[in-house]
């Protein structure tokens, strides 16, 4: 099955802020950039998103019909979610991102990376087991970051450093 993986475009949110599940705004011109996005669009059969609104204006702009799947969500910072990453207690913060902690280690009534891995591998699964060739997910560099690990084999101790692009399409095969 052929994947494109498509993430929302720049949020019109403060940076240096997490904002992994919460649902921010995007900008007041975002059906424009949008626009830009579905003219690169491939052919598809089906059409899911992450339900956050970053990713769910988008794909109802390509089709008011697709379905949401919370699967396709970013990762869940728990309390650090809408705070400024210099303003988490280093207490915190430093063992979570020492020694790659941050893989199986979840910031306070968060979630680890593994989870993210784990619970967008299971949406794969099941999505494999429909009759698709060729699929859409709107969604957050997380998950494509996962993909880069489940299909690319991207070390999972690299992941997080590989680049993602607002607005980015990424194929793979599952």
């Amino acid at each position: 099955m052929e994947l494109h993986l498509i993430r929302h475009i720049k949020p019109d949110y403060p940076e240096g802020h997490t904002y992994g599940q919460t649902d921010v705004p995007l900008p007041a011109d975002y059906a424009i950039t949008h626009a830009g996005i579905i003219e690169r669009l491939p052919d598809h059969e089906v059409l899911y998103s992450s339900p956050l609104t970053r990713c769910k204006l988008l794909a109802t702009a390509i089709n008011p019909n697709h379905l949401t799947d919370a699967r396709l969500m970013e990762l869940n910072f728990g309390d650090w979610e809408g705070r400024k990453w210099d303003e988490i207690d280093r207490k915190e913060l430093d063992p979570w991102m020492e020694d790659y902690n941050y893989i199986n280690s979840a910031p306070p009534n968060g979630e680890s990376l593994m989870t993210l891995v784990n619970r967008f591998a299971d949406f794969v699964h099941e999505l494999k087991q429909m009759p698709y060739e060729r699929a859409l997910l709107i969604t957050h560099a997380g998950v494509i970051r996962s993909a880069m690990y489940l299909f690319n084999n991207v070390p999972l101790q690299e992941m997080m450093m590989q680049k993602v692009e607002y607005g980015g399409i990424y194929r793979f095969t599952a």
